[in-house]
């Protein structure tokens, strides 16, 4: 509109009449009248900063929309992402490190976020260009024959495709290289910032600089080939465009085209390879996004290997028999237990015990279901656990394990986690009966006392009895203690033993112990060993019977004594 402005000012009588009722027919709909003499003047003046005013605002919306699809994108994709990594087997994440889950979450997430919001614009506004202006010179190739030569130009387009598809290949398979070294070299920095009173206690600084400098190498060298490839795309279409345009215009000298028609058309064909061009970088970013893509699906797609039926049997109050039926579990290919048959009465203490190796940790991650045997039973109260619902099973499994976890924030809220929403009395309760009230009402902010990461600022005793305290919240009928005091000295041992003796009554309790003065008080023991064709329960009884007739555990017990 701004072009027609400024002949009605400045031209000549005729051609300001025909501006005039141009623009005049355009702010008919708004009911807007031209002005005349000076008015005409501050109209056309005022209508330069109008522009670029509605401009402005346009460019501001379209700005800042596209950012906020992106980021609720990016929002949507992690949380899913994250979601989905509470619901995966432990079996999933052995086989991946931390660092590299952690890389998929926050770096390929805000990769694909960056290619949302990079191609959107583009990716709707350069294809209806291209599409119009194509449209245009094919009409005008087809109105008049001097003007078919841009038909030659028009079919160079296509094969601005082969080198896109090319390079694209290649782009996406040196993306996915990226990502992964990405991945890689957040998971050395993850581990060395979790292992750094072992990495003092070595002198391993120097080692830890290393690595990492190996790994930022290896990813400045993947980083770069993405990086080559990018940067052909623009180069290679322009080429390409660049060869039809010189045949265009060669084929329409040849054919005596007039400038007052040359002009257009070649304007028009370079209008037509712009969007070509943009085009083919939102093809490159697409590519690097798909190498995000991929990773993130890695854990979106992955199948739940502890499968629940939909129609899960509902718990009612369990007793606490389990028994296991001619179980055999592997890890893989690697048997870990081989055809273990056992009855547990509910209410009995049962201890564990065996060489490293033998099987006693997967036996008890068996009962809450973390991980799904390949053949055999195994049975709550009767009820197949794979015919149970997975929350409620776990929520009538306790444990105490030999590292508890505590997560940041308040003891209080670190022992509520065993039953949320419980009462303070209730937490209070808990924690007396862990003999953990009085060291947690000696700290300066109490039941209030930010624990840290992992639960950093508390000794090794005092995580132990805050775990205990949460597990007596949970009051489960089934407890399992896994090494529940082998990392304390012999002093918070005995407070702990106390605590975890308390805590055992009137459950069925599975203690996995290499102390054995922790084991004595155990209604049975299972002998666990390992002859290379998995763990098998070599002998059972008390430790009276088993000191007696069981070579292995003899060996076990007088080793330790």
């Amino acid at each position: 509109m701004l072009e027609k402005v400024f002949p009605i000012v400045f031209g000549e009588e005729a051609e300001a009449a025909v501006a005039r009722d141009e623009i005049q027919s355009i702010l008919n709909w708004v009911n807007v009248k031209i002005p005349e003499g000076e008015s005409l003047v501050f109209f056309a003046c005022m209508m330069l900063p109008c522009v670029f005013l509605v401009r402005a605002v346009a460019s501001f919306f379209n700005t800042y929309w596209i950012n906020f699809c992106g980021l609720k994108v990016l929002e949507t994709v992690r949380i899913r992402t994250y979601a989905r990594l509470q619901e995966l087997s432990l079996s999933f994440h052995q086989k991946h490190s931390e660092g590299d889950l952690l890389s998929r979450i926050l770096n390929d997430a805000n990769q694909m976020q960056r290619v949302l919001v990079k191609v959107a614009a583009d990716l709707i506004v350069q294809p209806f260009t291209l599409i119009w202006v194509g449209a245009y010179l094919l009409y005008a190739a087809i109105k008049d024959e001097a003007s078919f030569f841009m038909i030659i130009g028009i079919l160079s387009i296509p094969l601005c495709v082969v080198p896109l598809r090319f390079l694209g290949r290649k782009l996406v398979r040196r993306a996915r290289q990226l990502q992964k070294k990405q991945g890689d070299m957040t998971a050395v920095v993850a581990e060395n910032l979790a292992s750094q009173r072992e990495i003092r206690s070595y002198n391993l600084q120097d080692s830890a600089v290393a690595v990492l400098k190996h790994e930022t190498s290896l990813f400045l060298r993947a980083r770069m080939k993405v990086v080559k490839y990018s940067a052909l795309i623009s180069p290679s279409v322009e080429l390409i465009a660049a060869v039809g345009v010189a045949f265009a215009i060669y084929y329409g000298v040849q054919n005596a085209m007039t400038l007052e028609k040359f002009i257009p058309l070649i304007g028009a064909l370079y209008i037509a390879y712009e969007p070509i061009k943009k085009l083919g970088k939102v093809h490159g970013a697409i590519k690097t996004g798909e190498a995000a893509l991929d990773r993130l699906e890695t854990i979106l797609l992955s199948q739940e290997e502890i499968s629940e039926e939909p129609s899960t049997k509902k718990m009612s109050k369990v007793k606490g028999e389990v028994t296991f039926e001619n179980v055999n579990f592997a890890y893989g290919e690697q048997a870990v237990l081989t055809d273990i048959s056992v009855s547990v009465t509910a209410g009995q203490t049962i201890a564990l015990v065996g060489p490293s190796g033998a099987g006693k940790s997967s036996f008890i991650s068996l009962i809450p279901r973390f991980y799904d045997i390949q053949s055999g039973k195994i049975s709550i109260d009767g009820n197949n656990i794979k015919d149970l619902n997975k929350t409620e099973l776990r929520d009538n499994v306790g444990m105490v394990s030999q590292l508890p976890l505590l997560f940041s924030g308040t003891i209080m809220q670190n022992i509520s986690l065993g039953k949320p929403g419980a009462t303070v009395e209730e937490i209070y309760d808990a924690a007396q009966r862990a003999n953990a009230h009085t060291f947690i009402e000696n700290l300066q902010d109490g039941y209030e006392t930010e624990v840290g990461e992992r639960g950093e600022i508390l000794s090794g005793g005092q995580r132990q009895r805050v775990a205990i305290a949460r597990a007596f919240l949970k009051d489960a009928p089934i407890l399992i203690l896994d090494e529940a005091t082998s990392a304390l000295d012999t002093e918070s041992e005995a407070q702990i033993q106390q605590s975890l003796e308390e805590l055992s009554k009137g459950r069925t309790t599975f203690i996995i112990a290499h102390r054995f003065s922790s084991i004595k008080h155990a209604d049975r023991i299972l002998v666990f060993h390992n002859s290379g064709k998995g763990g098998e329960i070599v002998s059972e009884g008390s430790h009276e019977e088993l000191y007696q007739r069981c070579g292995l555990y003899t060996e076990l017990y007088d080793h330790q004594s």
